[in-house]
C-alpha cells in the first residue's frame, strides 16, 4: 500500500489541530492522519477514507483543506474510528493529472472496500470519482445535490465544466441513472431539462426537495457516487460568497450527507464547490459528520432474500398488470420490481422507492420513479 501514499502530500498538524484536546471523542483522536511526522499510516483496518483535492491555495501558508481539517477535527463523534486521513492529492504537472490521481487512487481503495469521502473546490473531483467505476466497467447510479447544471460547452475538455457532459459523451460509458436534486429552474434551462428527461434522468427541482426531504432518501440508497456541491446551499449564509438567496439550508444539507452515508451501496462521496470561506469550511466538516452518523446506521437488506424482516406487497394497478413492493420490517424502506423486457437472464429490477409510490399504486396509479425505470430499461 505503499504507492498510495505516492499521490499524497502529508498534512502539517501544527496548521490544524492548535489547541490541546484532551477529550477522546474529540475527531483528532479518532483519526489515523498521514502526516509530516507520520507517513506511513495503516489503512488495512480502515472503513472510511478523506482526502482532499484542490487547484488553488489561499496564500503559501494555508491551504483550503486545513480550514476544513481544523473544524472537522475539533467536532465530537461517538461515530466509528477507523477513519483515515491520506492529505491532499498532489496536482501533477497538468490538471488532468488530478483527474487521473482520483481514479487510480480510488481503484487502490475500492479493492479495499474503503468508502471515501473527497473535499475539495472544482468540477473534475466526481468525474475522476467515475473514471474509477468505468476502468472496471461497473454500471453505477449517480446522485448530484446542486444549484445548476451546465450541459453545453464547445470545449468538453476544459477543467472547469460539469462532470456530467464529460460522462455521457464517452463512448461505451457505464453511468445507468443521474439524480439531480436541488436544482433551482431560473438557473437551468429548458434544453438541458429535455436532454436529462430524454436519458430517464432525475431532476428534483429545490422546492420538492424541502416540502418534504425524507422523498430524497431512495435515491441516495442506490447511488454508488453522492456529489454534494455547496452552490446548492442558501447563498445569504457563505458570507461574501453569495451564489442565490435561495437554496437549501445547511441543515438540509447535512441531512442529504447523512442520507448519503446510510447507503450501504455507495462508495464514494465528494463535498466540493468550496471557496476560502470560513463558514463554507464548518459547513462542510459539519456535512462530514453527518455522513459519518450515517454511515455508522448503515444496515445491509436485500429485499430479493427470502427474510422474516422483508414484507412482499401485491399492488394491482389495472385490469392484468401489478407492481411488487418490498417493507424492511426493520428500517420501514421500501423497494419495487421493475420488470424487465423478455430475457433469458434477470426478470426484474427492483429499485429503491418511498411509501409514498406505494399509496400512489394503491390509488390505481402507476408511479413516475416505477414509470421512468421501466422507459430506460426497455
Amino acid at each position: 500500500m505503499e504507492q498510495l501514499f505516492d499521490f499524497f502530500n502529508p498534512i502539517n498538524l501544527k496548521n490544524i489541530v492548535k489547541k490541546n484536546y484532551d477529550e477522546k471523542t474529540r475527531f483528532a483522536n479518532k483519526i489515523s492522519s498521514y502526516t509530516t511526522n507520520n507517513k506511513l499510516i495503516e489503512i488495512s483496518k480502515a472503513k472510511i477514507a478523506i482526502f482532499g483535492v484542490f487547484s488553488e491555495t489561499e496564500d503559501n501558508k494555508t491551504h483550503l483543506s486545513d480550514k476544513i481539517r481544523e473544524c472537522l477535527y475539533s467536532l465530537f463523534t461517538p461515530f466509528i474510528n477507523d477513519v483515515v486521513d491520506l492529505g491532499n492529492l498532489k496536482k501533477g504537472n497538468n490538471p488532468n493529472d488530478i483527474i487521473y490521481g482520483i481514479r487510480e487512487v480510488l481503484n487502490i481503495l475500492h479493492q479495499k472496500k474503503i468508502t471515501t469521502i473527497i473535499i475539495g473546490d472544482n468540477n473534475n473531483i466526481p468525474f475522476g470519482s467515475y473514471l474509477a467505476y468505468e476502468e472496471i466497467n461497473k454500471s453505477i447510479n449517480i446522485v448530484s445535490v446542486e444549484s445548476n447544471i451546465n450541459l453545453k460547452h464547445k470545449n468538453i475538455v476544459q477543467q472547469n465544466i460539469h462532470f456530467l457532459p464529460k460522462i455521457i459523451l464517452r463512448k461505451n460509458n457505464c453511468i445507468f441513472n443521474f439524480s439531480l436534486l436541488g436544482f433551482q429552474s431560473y438557473f437551468v434551462s429548458h434544453e438541458e431539462l429535455n436532454v436529462l428527461s430524454r436519458l430517464y434522468f432525475d431532476t428534483i427541482r429545490l422546492g420538492i426537495v424541502q416540502s418534504d426531504i425524507t422523498e430524497t432518501e431512495p435515491f441516495f440508497r442506490d447511488s454508488d457516487l453522492t456529489c454534494l456541491n455547496i452552490n446548492s446551499i442558501k447563498g445569504t449564509v457563505l458570507d461574501e460568497n453569495v451564489i442565490s438567496p435561495n437554496g437549501l439550508e445547511t441543515r438540509e444539507f447535512c441531512q442529504l450527507a447523512k442520507y448519503a452515508g446510510i447507503s450501504s451501496r455507495l462508495s464514494d462521496v465528494c463535498i466540493y464547490g468550496n471557496s476560502f470561506s470560513n463558514t463554507e469550511a464548518m459547513i462542510t466538516a459539519q456535512a462530514i459528520w453527518y455522513f459519518l452518523e450515517g454511515f455508522s446506521q448503515r444496515k445491509i437488506e436485500n429485499p430479493q432474500k427470502k427474510s422474516n424482516y422483508i414484507v412482499k406487497f401485491y399492488v394491482e394497478v389495472g385490469k392484468d398488470s401489478s407492481i411488487t413492493f418490498y417493507k424492511s420490517k426493520i428500517s420501514e424502506r421500501w423497494w419495487m420490481d421493475i420488470p424487465y423486457p423478455k430475457s433469458k437472464f434477470e426478470k426484474h429490477l427492483t429499485v429503491s422507492c418511498s411509501y409514498s409510490d406505494y399509496k400512489k399504486a394503491c390509488s390505481g396509479n402507476v408511479p413516475d420513479r416505477w414509470w421512468k425505470f421501466f422507459q430506460k430499461i426497455c
